[in-house]
Formats: C-alpha cells, sequence, structure tokens
C-alpha cells in the first residue's frame, strides 16, 4: 500500500482539488499533516476519508510526522497545489518491485506557457541524471528506508535536496515519465524571471555551503 503525506499551511484553495485527485485511487492511505492553519484547510480535508495530524509549521518536519505514523510500505509526499498523472501510483510501485528504493515523477507546471516548459525540462533533466528531486516532483520511497535515515532533516529550506542526497546512498532511484502537475503560483506570484533568479541564487548559495537558515533569510530579503 501507498500512503499520500500532504503537508499543509494555509492551503484551503489547493486543499479539495489534490484530495479529489487522490481520492480517484483505491488503496491507498492519505494522511494530511497541518502545520496550524488558521484558515480552513482542516475543515476541508475533514470532508474526506483522510487521516490529519497537527504539527507545528515546518514542511520536513510536518513531512517526518506524516511519514512516521504512515501504514503504507511505499511513502509518496506530495505538496498541496500538486496533482498526479492516472497512472502515476501504479508505476510507483511497479519502480519499487523492480529494487528502486524510491524516486520522483516528471515535472509538468500547469501553464500553457513556454517558458514554463524550459523550467520542466531544466528541473527534469538534473532529477534524471544526478537523482536530486525537489518537492515538487512528489518524492517517493520505501518506508523501511525512510525510517532508517531518520526521515528529512529538518531544516528550512533544501530538506528535498538533502534526502535526495542521503537516499542516493542507500540504493538505486529513479525519474518516472509518468507525471507530475504542480501548480505555477509561486512563479507567477513574483514574476516568472525574478522567481527563477531568486531560486539559482539559492541554490548556488546551498552548493557553496551557507546555512538554510541564511538563504531562507536571504529568500524573504529578496521577496
Amino acid at each position: 500500500m501507498i500512503s499520500i503525506i500532504i503537508p499543509t499551511y494555509n492551503e484551503e484553495a489547493a486543499t479539495k482539488a489534490v484530495l479529489e485527485n487522490i481520492s480517484l485511487n483505491k488503496n491507498i492511505e492519505v494522511i494530511v499533516v497541518d502545520g496550524g492553519s488558521p484558515d480552513n484547510t482542516i475543515k476541508i480535508a475533514g470532508a474526506y476519508p483522510v487521516a490529519i495530524i497537527k504539527s507545528e509549521k515546518n514542511r520536513a518536519g510536518q513531512m517526518n510526522k506524516g511519514g512516521e505514523s504512515a501504514q503504507g510500505e511505499i511513502l509518496l509526499f506530495l505538496h498541496a497545489d500538486c496533482a498526479l498523472e492516472a497512472g502515476a501510483l501504479e508505476a510507483a510501485e511497479r519502480a519499487i518491485a523492480k529494487g528502486f528504493i524510491g524516486g520522483a515523477f516528471s515535472q509538468r507546471i500547469n501553464s500553457g506557457k513556454l517558458i514554463y516548459r524550459l523550467i520542466e525540462s531544466s528541473g527534469n533533466l538534473r532529477a534524471g541524471i544526478f537523482k536530486i528531486f525537489y518537492g515538487d516532483q512528489a518524492v517517493f520511497v520505501r518506508k523501511d528506508i525512510f525510517l532508517k535515515l531518520g526521515g528529512f532533516d529538518k531544516v528550512d529550506l533544501f530538506e528535498d535536496v538533502l534526502f535526495s542526497r542521503k537516499l542516493k546512498r542507500q540504493g538505486r532511484l529513479c525519474l518516472l515519465n509518468k507525471r507530475v502537475f504542480s501548480s505555477p503560483r509561486r512563479w507567477e506570484r513574483q514574476g516568472i524571471l525574478k522567481t527563477t533568479f531568486i531560486n539559482w541564487l539559492l541554490g548556488l548559495g546551498f552548493i557553496l555551503g551557507f546555512s538554510t537558515v541564511a538563504l531562507k533569510k536571504f529568500y524573504y530579503d529578496l521577496r
């Protein structure tokens, strides 16, 4: 069984859509881990057959809580503003059955703008070659491996990259052709070029060894 863990904070606009998308699948467990949303996120989630866990606001910590309480042999971490392509869960199960310990899905941003095709292509190329996955690619992993690694590092940024690095040392990873559809909202909010430039600077800072605390401050200073 696959357990889908969705970390949320003020996601009332996205929660219904993501849960409707997931509800099309059978024999799954869905866990919403909320970081103290003051909006109606929990109320909306409560209308669906999901487990709801309350947590402090920290995406890595929220995902860890969900992963630790999950009953499935496979964990899949899905952002609230994302949706899985039909057949994605079955593809993940087949990958695990073939001996992969985890992986992610190819990203598709929900917009017709051509620049998003470039962003997707570069991200999918990175993930395919280096097996470094971002959270909006819906990372999945065997639960026993997740527990062995102690889950995600509880940091302010790049918990997904750090987790990918740990995973690579444990076994084979894969990027599946099945897609995860993600919202363009963060690019649209600040502008595509500005957001891409900020992401590039943050990635460079991370590679150079700046702390995630410093990078988070830098990020909010630029917003």
